[in-house]
This record gives structure tokens, C-alpha cells and sequence, in this order.
């Protein structure tokens, strides 16, 4: 059974391998190193265990192990190999008991880099989890007035604050907005418990919005963007009580709402002077 899982894995790692070279790309795996030898960068901290979204890992700390696995972590390697048989010896251990060790990463530019543990995050991939726990150490790029650094530096506040590390911004700016959507001031930390809420309204508004019909809402914007929008429309103490029917019939307002903007009826709907912002 386990052989079986890894042959089915393997053969989705080189199909994607081939459609990556294919496009000119590489074939394998991100290395952090490669990335840092041309970045400035200002220093490395501690975040401790969290759990990280495994969408978020995109990557290998040092290129030992990188062209082991496609760019979705996929394995490569032949089914008779050492590397084949421990990949199936996780693959065992999480379908009867499940994998809970935690693996070591790097995170710069709010995406990880993994230093132990790359088969945990391959095989966990691949039965499609979400979250693994992880000692993190974040590497600070060099701050400077670019558009990347300016979000960036606005989420290494937010996470401080927060502790959330899984949703992103397209613009400056909106970070310290849902701080303030949430009823949070400025430099207020979050509870656990609101830690708890605001995920389980995360999650349920990424159910709606990762339809692939929802993202015709508004071209480019990320999720926290059009949750943001949403808690700027709707406000969150009212959304964080909302039943998913609630809330599906409140994204059903917002996407009408930019339908009239794209008719040029913007002046018509809630959202004048939120959508440029």
C-alpha cells in the first residue's frame, strides 16, 4: 500500500519536474541559500514552535536535498532508493498515528525554507494537511522603500501583535487597517482566543473565496484582501458571529457590488471608497 502511495506521488513529482523545465523554470526545489547569497539581509530571530501553513513552505534551506522533490515537494527519487523507502515510512506512520515532531525552517518574505524535516513536509503535502508544527527562525531582509519591504515590515508588526502567519496583503497599508477591523489598537496583542476566532472566520471566508468562480470578485487581491474588504463592508464583531449560510450571503453582496463597480455604477454600492484603498 505504502509502495503504491509513493509511485503515485512520484509520478505527480516528475509530471510537475517536466511542466516546470518545460516553461524554462527549474525543475526542483528553491534553495534559501542560492536566494540570500544575492540579498541583503539584517539579522535572524526566534519565533519558536508555531504551526505554519504547509502551502507556505516553498522550499530547502541548503540544496542538499532540493532535487529530491518537485516544486510542490513531491518526491523524485527511484522507489528502490533509501530516500523512497523512509518517505514510505512516514507515509505509514502518518496514515496510522499521525506525524507530530516538529520540523526546523527558515522563514524570509513570509514563506519557509525547510532545514529538517523536507519528507515530513512531502508526505503531509501530499495527503493534503494544512498546518505542521515548526521551530521557525525568521531572516529580516534588508528594510527599504520598495512595495515588498514596506508589507513585509507591516506583517512582522502585525505577527508580533498577532501571532498570524497565514494571510497576506497585495498593498501597504492593510495590515494596520485589519488591526484596527478587528478592534484592536495599534499595539494591542491578541488573546488565544481571539487568535481561535479570527482563523475559524479566516477559514470559513477562504471556503468561499478559494471557489474558483469567487475570484472573479476582484482580479489580483489575495483573500486577506477581500477579507479585509468584507470587515470594512459587514464590520467583524457582526461577521465573527455569522453562519457560513450568513456569511456566503454576504460574499454574494460583495460580488454583486463589483459587478456594478466594473459597469461603472460604483457611486450605486457600499463599497465607494474602500475599493482603491
Amino acid at each position: 500500500m505504502y509502495l503504491e502511495e509513493y509511485r503515485k506521488a512520484r509520478q505527480l513529482g516528475l509530471k510537475e519536474s517536466k511542466v516546470s523545465q518545460a516553461r524554462g523554470g527549474s525543475p526542483y526545489l528553491p534553495v534559501l541559500d542560492n536566494i540570500l547569497s544575492e540579498e541583503e539581509t539584517c539579522g535572524e530571530f526566534n519565533l519558536g514552535l508555531v504551526d505554519i501553513p504547509l502551502e507556505l513552505i516553498v522550499g530547502t534551506r541548503t540544496a542538499g536535498r532540493s532535487q529530491a522533490f518537485s516544486h510542490s515537494f513531491l518526491p523524485l527519487m527511484p522507489e528502490d532508493s533509501e530516500f523512497a523507502h523512509k518517505w514510505m515510512a512516514l507515509c505509514k506512520a502518518h496514515m496510522e498515528e499521525g506525524i507530530t515532531d516538529p520540523i526546523k525552517v527558515y522563514e524570509y518574505m513570509h514563506t519557509f525554507y525547510v532545514a529538517e524535516g523536507n519528507k515530513r513536509v512531502s508526505v503531509l503535502r501530499y495527503f493534503g494537511a494544512v498546518n505542521i508544527p515548526a521551530e521557525v527562525t525568521r531572516i529580516l531582509p534588508a528594510r527599504n522603500d520598495s512595495k515588498a519591504s514596506r508589507i513585509y515590515y507591516e506583517y512582522v508588526d502585525f505577527y508580533r501583535l498577532s501571532g498570524v502567519n497565514y494571510l497576506w496583503f497585495s498593498a501597504p497599508g492593510r495590515f494596520p487597517r485589519l488591526q484596527e477591523a478587528v478592534g484592536k489598537a495599534p499595539d494591542e496583542k491578541w488573546s488565544e482566543a481571539e487568535r481561535r476566532k479570527f482563523f475559524s472566520v479566516y477559514t470559513s471566508f477562504s471556503a468561499l473565496y478559494g471557489d474558483k468562480s469567487a475570484k472573479e470578485l476582484a482580479g489580483r487581491m489575495t483573500t486577506g484582501d477581500a477579507l479585509l474588504l468584507y470587515l470594512d463592508i459587514f464590520g467583524y464583531d457582526t461577521v465573527k458571529q455569522y453562519s457560513q449560510t450568513q456569511l456566503k450571503e454576504g460574499f454574494l453582496q460583495l460580488h454583486q457590488a463589483f459587478s456594478l463597480k466594473k459597469k461603472g455604477l460604483q457611486d450605486l454600492n457600499p463599497l465607494k471608497g474602500l475599493l482603491g484603498r
